[in-house]
């Protein structure tokens, strides 16, 4: 279905801007689908929307918008979008989305639906008012959420308070927050949004165990004591309308028959359903696999049917009114219920299911979902099916790359005469069509055996705890088991980025599959929710799998005792080169998930907490900075490294997305730390890639940086001082780089995965011509540029399949777009500015507890330094830090 999407601003001329898009579904065909999507807009093209409407269909129809981000001059940059569309189909029809301008004195249109929500002890009431009778029709549903410990006594629950979050006139968003008195630590949250006009009403709920974990010796096996063990959640669902004789029609997978019971039915599915549905991924903290069976049953008194895998819908029917529910992702997220008993409606979200005890991990949370319908008459069964393929809306490519919401997206358009696209030489010889061969790639990565679906299926990465992460198939290479290897990805690279930069380029919705479940995995099981921690961990994300190595019981938190060797040292948490954040970010701009801005703030500021020397023992001789936030391989190194490159990029992020300078300064002052204008590169050994071939990610985050700086104006010493390091790395990796396999015999295991990373060392020297002055240095650095890339291409086709494994994929998704960018469109220049800095030189950041050691040695400056014991908040602070290392 294709649209196009016109917004209207109105400063002293009216102006529109048309923004073309697709609504994109595979195959359903429905009515009254609730659609949420962000579109972008260039910089300056509109002040502020919040209503608007509809045209290209029967009538026009009403959408809502809410601002989720704005360039540096208050015009917005993320407009999210909210509709109900009367019809979707695979034919498709030209809509236009008109936003007006809040100043205009227009008022919003009224909803014919009123909504209030309230709570009584335990239980949520959503209350509907039909408001376009001269009786106003009032209905009522009732949500009793229920949570039982491992012996199945129910948990008590207070609902602590209901915040609301969105109130338009289309969609509307209370977020209930529910205590649960004899276990503080965990929380229960749900996040209702309703769709009053539609009778629609979308449930998200998220269990988190705020607790955390003990990982002694850095090991974090299930079974640890600041886990939480519990054995069901289930929230049941009644309306006053629906008798507890009323009847229940019910398919277990879209295309079945419709079946009517009018006695008890619960569908429970055990697992995946799939080929490998007792895989070593389920182990629990017992070491077994306490899996019950495969597939789903269908229970009712007379009888039970099996199926593999279940996408159910139910519909209970009273006289005069329906109750459906359907659960997206129901058999990917197993175990889980639905249900019916007496005219309630029961989803099992973690359900009642001997033997299984569910353990949910210190500082781990879930959040689950369903879909209710409700409404006069007697209701559709098919009326929900669209809640197991969800149609898209999606933004066109050029219309995304005329944005510049990306750097370095050209949307895969060439610029030049349109009969001639423009191909780059190198040597005189003609490039390959760079587009057709990433296409190419991407297509094999993600077809046949490599397919997400073929992924997943080979661990079964499957269940409430795995599915959205991608197993890290390239470990399998230097397995040393006779099985398939139980790994996890854990976002390594951004995968999450490069899906959306994917969707953003093709509109496939292949991509949306990949990057949707991933970001909510990433934020509920891979971010470490605590603050009880060390500050080293608190807030931050979880390494992916131990390299080479079976996660066992770990699940996705990297080390596990089982794969520690005697005498050894072992263990760790999450660190700082393992952090990704842009993914994220752009995660939320697409879907309006306020988790995944909090995610954003979580890394970002942990980035700040592992850096404040405050926060260790150490504080109370020495509170300057750790160096925890920008060390690479060694504690001790910290000039360029992906370490340091992560932290700038999260803390990049933050700012870009609340404009707070904390982060800005933070972010500035690494940069500070780890480079330097006049720093010679070789002095820091940086062609010895087995330690420092990340220097590259530093870089590259460095060029971001600049960007972002560009757009905003800020044209200050620290863009001079940035742009001159550009400069300097530049020149140098034009005369010393090459590709990374010249020299395997320097590399431990010399994979497909050093030429991938070849693509990002390219891309940094396109980057540093273009804050070049010196035409003959540019053209030199993109010279060099097109070989190493020209090189990584053929080295990637030598590895055969291999180059197709997850750590490829990801790396290519985003350095192989990059690599077009600069290929066929113009470069994205950063200027020079007249600012100026006055610097001195550059030395090797020295970590704390190197400056502690340092001052044991000296009798005098321990002296000094002693007199800061007698801090209060020094003590106060080194006590903490002492207990949480406990």
């Amino acid at each position: 279905m294709t649209l196009k999407l016109s917004t209207t601003t109105f400063h002293r001329t009216q102006t529109s801007v048309t923004i073309p898009a697709v609504l994109r579904s595979r195959s359903i065909a429905a009515r009254n689908v609730p659609v949420v999507a962000s579109l972008c807009l260039p910089k300056g093209r509109l002040t502020t929307a919040a209503i608007g409407h509809v045209a290209g269909f029967e009538a026009n129809i009403a959408a809502q918008f809410e601002v989720l981000n704005r360039w540096h001059d208050g015009s917005v940059r993320w407009l999210l979008t909210s509709l109900i569309a009367p019809e979707v189909s695979s034919h498709g029809c030209e809509l236009s989305v008109v936003a007006l301008c809040e100043k205009q004195s227009q008022k919003s249109p009224a909803s014919n639906c009123v909504t209030t929500m309230k709570s009584i002890p335990s239980e949520i009431q959503v209350i509907t008012r039909d408001t376009i009778n001269d009786s106003p029709v009032e209905r009522t549903l009732r949500l009793t959420p229920c949570l039982r410990d491992i012996s199945g006594a129910e948990l008590p629950l207070q609902i602590d308070r209901i915040r609301e979050e969105v109130n338009g006139a289309i969609r509307q968003v209370c977020v209930v927050a529910v205590r649960i008195p004899s276990v503080p630590f965990v929380t229960l949250q749900l996040r209702l949004t309703h769709w009053a006009s539609a009778g629609l009403l979308h449930v998200e709920t998220r269990l988190r165990n705020t607790r955390r974990a003990k990982h002694v010796g850095g090991l974090w096996d299930l079974g640890d004591a600041g886990s939480f063990l519990f054995c069901s959640l289930e929230i049941a669902v009644a309306s006053d309308e629906i008798s507890a004789n009323a009847a229940t029609h019910w398919k277990a997978e879209p295309d079945h028959s419709l079946c009517s019971t009018s006695s008890d039915i619960r569908l429970l599915q055990f697992d995946s359903g799939g080929p490998f549905w007792n895989s070593a991924n389920h182990v629990t903290a017992s070491g077994q696999i306490d899996v019950p069976g495969r597939g789903y049953e269908v229970t009712t008194d007379s009888h039970s049917t099996q199926g593999n895998r279940a996408e159910p819908t139910f519909l209970v029917e009273g006289d005069s009114s329906f109750l459906a529910a359907a659960v997206p992702e129901f058999w990917q997220q197993s175990p889980g219920s639905i249900a019916t008993a007496t005219g309630i409606l029961e989803v099992g979200l973690f359900p009642a299911l001997p033997p299984v005890t569910y353990e949910l991990q210190g500082g781990e949370q879930k959040t689950l979902s369903f879909w209710l319908a409700t409404g006069p008459g007697k209701g559709n069964i098919n009326g929900l099916d669209w809640v197991h393929d969800a149609p898209r809306l999606l933004q066109s490519a050029p219309s995304i790359a005329d944005a510049k919401v990306f750097p370095w997206f050209g949307g895969h358009r060439r610029v030049g005469p349109a009969a001639t696209p423009r191909r780059p030489t190198d040597g005189g010889t003609v490039i390959a069509d760079a587009t057709s061969r990433l296409a190419d790639y991407l297509h094999d990565a993600t077809s046949g055996d490599f397919s997400l679906e073929a992924r997943r299926d080979s661990i079964d990465e499957y269940g409430w705890r795995n599915f959205g992460d991608v197993p890290a198939d390239h470990e399998q290479t230097h397995y040393a088991g006779s099985k398939t290897i139980v790994s996890h990805y854990n976002n390594q690279f951004d995968m999450i980025f490069g899906s959306i930069l994917q969707l953003a380029s093709t509109s496939d919705l292949k991509w949306f599959d990949m990057l949707d479940p991933l970001a909510r995995h990433v934020m509920d099981i891979d971010i470490y929710h605590t603050n009880e921690d060390r500050a080293a961990f608190n807030g931050g994300l979880f390494w992916h799998t131990d390299h080479y190595v079976d996660a066992h019981s770990s699940t996705h938190r990297t080390y596990s005792r089982k794969n520690q060797k005697p005498g050894q040292p072992y263990g760790g948490g999450p660190g700082c080169e393992h952090n990704y954040t842009t993914g994220l970010l752009h995660y939320y701009y697409l879907t309006g998930n306020p988790e995944a801005r909090e995610s954003v703030l979580s890394l970002a500021d942990w980035v700040i907490q592992m850096d404040d020397g405050r926060n260790t023992v150490f504080g109370l001789l020495d509170n300057g900075p750790t160096g925890a936030a920008s060390a690479t391989v060694s504690e001790n190194f910290h000039g360029p490294g992906r370490g340091a490159g992560n932290s700038m990029n999260a803390l990049l992020d933050a700012w870009l997305l609340t404009n707070a300078g904390h982060y800005l300064h933070k972010l500035e002052e690494l940069i500070r730390r780890c480079v330097h204008p006049r720093q010679d590169p070789d002095d820091l050994h940086l062609l010895d890639a087995e330690d420092h071939w990340s220097y590259t990610v530093f870089l590259s985050s460095l060029g971001r940086y600049l960007l972002a700086k560009r757009d905003a104006e800020m044209f200050d010493a620290m863009y001079s001082y940035s742009r001159d390091v550009m400069k300097t790395y530049g020149r140098w990796m034009a005369t010393n780089e090459r590709r990374t396999l010249d020299r395997p015999e320097e590399l431990q295991y010399p994979t497909e995965a050093w030429a991938a990373q070849d693509f990002r060392k390219a891309n940094v020297l396109r980057i540093a011509s273009s804050c070049e002055d010196d035409v003959s240095h540019a053209v030199a650095m993109r010279t060099r540029a097109n070989a190493i890339s020209e090189a990584a291409w053929k080295d990637m086709s030598a590895f055969g399949p291999a180059r197709l494994n997850a750590r490829c994929l990801s790396i290519l998704m985003t350095e192989g777009h990059r690599d077009i960018f600069h290929r066929t469109c113009e470069p994205m220049l950063i200027p020079a500015c007249p600012a100026t800095y006055d610097v001195g030189p550059w030395s090797m950041f020295v970590p704390q507890k190197q400056r502690i050691k340092k001052l044991m040695h000296s009798p005098r400056r321990l002296i000094e330094a002693s007199i800061g014991v007698f801090s209060p908040d020094r003590l106060i602070s080194a006590w903490r830090a002492l207990r949480r290392q406990i």
